[in-house]
């Protein structure tokens, strides 16, 4: 049902929707607000001076369902801001002659679904304070955190309003957040603190509600009130399944290692250029060998870890290192250097290289192993060094790359959200209360 009236001011025809309940009404040709009593003339209450210089992105009279299922008409839309910064946002007013009326906010590009909280506007219902100093709200065990307080100003006005809109400027308005959910208060007027509860719609969502082109819609810039966080809904379902999978990886772990216990297969120390030493087996190298002590590899395909030391100091030595089978004169090689220097310079203590090294070799078939070493130190000194074999000794290269590749996408998730939050608070003059 729609009705017409003249505005007082300049004769223009407004169309209107709620005949039974709107009192005042904005022409959008003169831009005045006036009040129609349902008795006498018209009576102009403000001449608006701050125009927008494009039309609302809504047009007044379009019908749209809203995230509650209900088809509403655009009614009334209000350019607002706040009494104390430069922030502004514009409201659409929604009416369906059944469920009465909501809004619909946009600032910057954010649109804010509104509908009164009647369930909260008794004292007895109100959300309890978590905090003495209110910056907390609870209501349904949600806790909103106040995000903005401030008195709103009315900038520019055009359609029809169930209330002086120009009311507003004397109440006190307090937002309480919880993405992408909000809670407002109004309080002032010696009434009662009146409640609203506000979603979060993304622009596509607006968009074909009243079947506009997003292009038509304002671009979004920075971060919403209650701007869903990346991730959304799904973020604790992937925190949870990432924590389930590094749970098995460590029981993973756990079971590997009990199967194929860890087990030292040889201790033992030697000297460089000692007595003991064999001539070398190599037929153009005139260096001598130690030979270890034998020792029995059981498991199939075993990974032995091999550790050294030497006891060097402002020296280096050259261990080059054969694994002999004895069965088969299969052999494993590899060398290493260790190195270890230090002094003082200019009253300041300095030190390089380490007087360790290890080296790891894999798949090696069970049998009957000893160890060929030909050291090679500085000047052929006598160099003193200790040498272990273990066998299956816990190898974290894997651990770590298969828990660092679980956690990839959910860290990647987690700092994009943590960005999000920043950026969200760094707008608001509260941040949540640690």
């Amino acid at each position: 049902m729609e009705a017409r009236l003249a505005c007082p001011a300049c004769q223009e025809q407004l169309t209107y929707y709620d005949v039974v309940n709107s009192t005042h009404f904005a022409c959008p040709a003169c831009h005045v607000l006036f009040s129609q009593p349902a008795q006498g003339p018209a009576l102009k209450v403000r001449q608006f001076q701050d125009v927008p210089r494009l039309p609302p992105c809504l047009p007044l009279g379009s019908l749209g369902t809203m995230p509650d299922g209900l088809p509403y008409r655009v009614t009334g839309y209000m350019l607002r801001k706040e009494k104390s910064s430069p922030a502004r946002w514009q409201e659409f007013m929604l009416f369906n002659p059944t469920a009465g009326y909501a809004q619909l906010a946009l600032y910057e590009g954010h649109w804010t679904f509104i509908k009164p909280a009647a369930e909260l506007r008794s004292k007895q219902q109100e959300p309890q304070s978590k905090t003495r100093t209110q910056r907390y709200v609870l209501d349904n065990d949600i806790a909103y955190a106040l995000y903005n307080k401030y008195q709103p100003r009315i900038l520019y006005a055009r359609g029809e309003f169930d209330w002086n809109i120009l009311d507003d400027e004397r109440l006190n308005v307090f937002e309480y957040v919880a993405p992408p959910h909000m809670l407002v208060q109004e309080t002032g007027m010696g009434q009662q603190p009146q409640w609203y509860r506000a979603e979060h719609i993304e622009p596509a969502a607006v968009a074909r509600a009243f079947g506009v082109a997003i292009s038509q819609l304002p671009d979004r810039d920075t971060v919403g009130a209650i701007q869903p966080a990346p991730g959304g809904d799904s973020w604790p379902a992937v925190r949870r399944f990432t924590l389930l999978l590094l749970g098995l990886l460590v029981l993973t772990e756990i079971v590997l290692a009990s199967l194929r216990p860890s087990r030292q297969l040889l201790s033992q120390h030697f000297v460089s250029g000692a007595s003991q030493a064999l001539p070398s087996f190599r037929p153009d190298s005139t260096e001598k060998v130690l030979v270890s002590s034998p020792f029995e590899i059981t498991e199939p395909s075993t990974v032995l870890d091999i550790n050294l030391r030497a006891e060097i100091d402002n020296s280096w030595l050259e261990l080059p290192v054969s694994l002999v089978n004895e069965q088969t004169g299969q052999g494993f090689e590899f060398t290493k250097n260790m190195e270890y220097y230090h002094g003082v310079e200019s009253g300041e203590s300095w030190s390089e290289g380490s007087v360790q090294a290890d080296a790891t070799l894999t798949k090696i078939p069970a049998g009957r192993y000893h160890l060929n070493l030909y050291p090679v130190s500085e000047n052929n000194r006598p160099v003193g060094f200790s040498l272990t074999v273990t066998e299956n000794s816990w190898q974290p290269g894997n651990f770590f790359l298969f828990g660092l590749a679980l956690l990839v996408y959910p860290g990647l998730l987690y700092w994009r959200r943590y960005n999000h939050e920043q950026a969200r608070w760094a707008q608001s003059n509260y941040g949540p209360l640690t």
